[in-house]
């Protein structure tokens, strides 16, 4: 008998990965709590530009 295994997205258990330096260019921002599924956007951007592409990514994940 064949046993079906459930398969979790990373979005359900994201992987333990090592964050890397960045240019200083770039940022890391997290989409689920302090240190969870982790994005690179663009130092640069202000607060509303940051908020905004945070909320759109979240609504996308």
């Amino acid at each position: 008998v064949c046993e079906a295994k459930t398969v979790k997205s990373s979005v359900d258990e994201p992987p333990e990965d090592e964050l890397k330096d960045l240019p200083p260019h770039l940022e890391y921002v997290f989409l689920e709590g302090e240190n969870k599924l982790p994005v690179i956007i663009a130092k640069k951007l202000g607060d509303e530009e940051k908020s905004t592409l945070i909320k759109v990514l979240k609504s996308h994940k």
